[in-house]
């Protein structure tokens, strides 16, 4: 029991110490942490209203692309994804590059032409998510979200849609072809088989296998032949942008980078004074010293 009580005694002892080491150097914790949360304030939030260069802002914007949806016929035909195919190629870094050439979106107003530079853009836009390509809840739709700064909005718009248009261009370079190769073979064999094919669907139940064979195959080119036609009477971009984009202003997280800036100074001056307490204890101490001493010169 008188055990327990020593330890607990200790315990409190030790916590008192401690405690009076802040007292002693309060003012170094209370008027450091101060000090440093002043310029801090000043260097986030008055500065930048005097100094334009130091008033950067980040914009956060939405995009929602559109995406053409083929007839199931079609679609199970080709096997060709025009959602997927449209999100792959929008992510090459390639077709990143070739917009960011243009428009130089990522770039803070002080433009540096140099190959390094405009490597460390396209890469930074990947590595920090400032370009984010991803399927949406929404049927066909693909969201793009752009991190770029406030001087840059102006270029937003058109970088989307020359994105856009480009994926597009792609897609109707790659999948139209394969369209036109199908509808061409489904009208061939309808010239051919189509009558036949129709007649043998409505005869009896006792036709031959074969017949009821083409007959099924007839009704499915058709199906195929009168889808693409519909398709191509209606079809204009495979992707396109829809409605105006959502927008988010970041004014470079200083309200975070702030209490960050004020709590990592409260907690380096408080490590500062244990430390300057410790120094002072070592001093007093000549076995501490002598220690201390001992230890530097077999070290040499």
């Amino acid at each position: 029991m008188t055990e327990q009580y020593e330890n607990n005694n200790e315990d409190e002892i030790s916590l008192i110490d401690l405690f009076a080491v802040l007292i002693r150097y309060r003012k170094l914790v209370v008027i450091g942490t101060l000090a440093v949360a002043l310029a801090a304030f000043a260097w986030l939030f008055v500065l930048p209203k005097f100094v334009p260069s130091l008033n950067k802002k980040t914009l956060t914007i939405s995009y929602a692309l559109k995406t053409e949806r083929l007839p199931s016929s079609v679609a199970t035909s080709v096997n060709y994804s025009i959602l997927w195919t449209a999100i792959n190629y929008m992510k090459d870094v390639r077709v990143l590059a070739d917009v960011q050439r243009e428009f130089s979106i990522f770039a803070d107003e002080k433009k540096d032409s140099s190959v390094s530079a405009y490597n460390k853009q396209i890469q930074d836009a990947i590595d920090k998510e400032k370009f984010v390509v991803r399927t949406s809840p929404i049927a066909d739709t693909i969201a793009v979200t752009l991190k770029i700064p406030m001087e840059k909005e102006e270029f937003a718009d058109a970088f989307i849609k020359k994105m856009a248009k480009m994926a597009s261009d792609y897609i109707e370079a790659d999948l139209m072809p394969e369209i036109d190769t199908l509808e061409d073979n489904a009208d061939t064999i309808l010239e051919k088989y189509g009558e036949l094919g129709l007649s043998e669907k409505k005869s009896s139940a006792s036709a031959s296998a074969s017949a009821s064979a083409s007959a099924s195959a007839s009704v499915n080119y058709a199906d195929i032949s009168a889808d693409i036609k519909s398709f191509k009477s209606k079809h204009d971009e495979f992707v396109k942008s829809l409605d105006d984009a959502f927008v988010i202003n970041d004014p470079a997280g200083r309200a975070i980078k702030f209490i960050v800036a004020t709590f990592a100074a409260f907690f380096i001056f408080v490590f500062t004074a244990f430390l300057l307490n410790a120094i002072e204890n070592i001093k007093n101490d000549e076995n501490a010293v002598s220690l201390i001493k001992k230890a530097w010169d077999e070290g040499k």
